[in-house]
């Protein structure tokens, strides 16, 4: 027996809160959130709420899981219809969760830096690092050439003093051939560490980054364990006490592990000779950032 057509429409109300929570989780900005449940509730009413009449039949399934599906789906449609299908760089998905969700927000959603981060913060359970956070902003801006422009606009008009995070990425046309090759080296290498600390792999196709990871095998091996801490610690960005609790250990017993495992590495960096790679990159970084 097929539903009236007032029943969809009171079943998609009682469902309202729900697309709230999932408008809100999707797009950080509130604007930006309500205009998407607006498309939504339109898209869902066509043909006599054509879509959820779909659930028609289906009793392997809450209405309410149908209805997430169905409303997920309408606010990726509205997304590509404000910004275009989604095509974030190899280089960022590699970085994990974090980066994808920075780069979707700063370079294709353009929204102010600023409150990129704040809105990062709070959004991982426990809370994310905001040093960790800022270290992949910087990152993004200055390797994603192409990220949308008008996010680093508004940004500068909220505070100038941020107007050196767009200066790596926006000047790297102006380097010399011989600087350019330099900063790839640099960023080539990093790559590769970061990579084989956080994954374990050492898929690098440049000289630089296979040069490093054939010493640094040589002198250092990382358990899962050790590399699921730097990966939630510097890739998601996770604070230390919610790092703590999904490896079932308390503060103390953390800290203590990350102290002597940040020490391995450093030893292991200085044994494999590319302390001085990671120190000229970090030199680079500081003169960004107080330029």
């Amino acid at each position: 027996m097929s539903h009236a057509v007032h029943d969809f429409r009171e079943m998609f109300l009682q469902q309202w809160q729900r697309l709230e929570q999932l408008a809100q989780r999707r797009f950080a900005d509130a604007n930006l959130a309500d205009e998407a449940m607006l498309y939504t509730q339109e898209a869902m009413s066509r043909n006599d709420w054509g879509p959820l009449r779909a659930y028609e039949g289906r009793a392997t399934a809450s209405f309410a899981t149908f209805f997430t599906q169905v409303a997920w789906r309408m606010l990726e449609d509205f997304s590509r219809s404000r910004f275009g299908r989604v095509h974030v760089p190899q280089w960022v998905i590699e970085q994990g969760s974090l980066f994808k969700e920075i780069y979707r927000l700063l370079c294709l959603e353009r929204m102010p830096v600023l409150q990129v981060v704040e809105y990062l913060q709070s959004s991982a359970p426990g809370g994310r690092s905001e040093a960790t956070i800022w270290a992949a902003v910087r990152t993004i801006l200055k390797q994603a050439t192409e990220c949308g422009k008008g996010a680093v606009t508004e940004v500068a008009t909220e505070n100038e003093l941020l107007d050196d995070l767009a200066g790596p990425g926006t000047a790297w046309h102006r380097l010399s051939p011989e600087d350019r090759q330099i900063a790839q080296q640099r960023e080539e290498v990093m790559r590769a560490l970061y990579r084989f600390l956080t994954q374990g792999e050492g898929g690098e196709s440049g000289k630089a980054g296979q040069a490093v990871l054939q010493r640094l095998r040589a002198v250092l091996s990382l358990s899962s364990e050790e590399r699921l801490m730097l990966k939630m610690l510097y890739q998601d960005g996770l604070e230390v006490e919610a790092a703590a609790r999904l490896l079932g250990l308390n503060s103390n017993q953390f800290y203590g592990r990350q102290r002597r495992l940040l020490a391995r590495i450093r030893k292991a960096l200085e044994q494999a000779g590319v302390m001085e790679s990671v120190h000229a990159l970090l030199d680079e970084e500081q003169e960004v950032e107080v330029a």
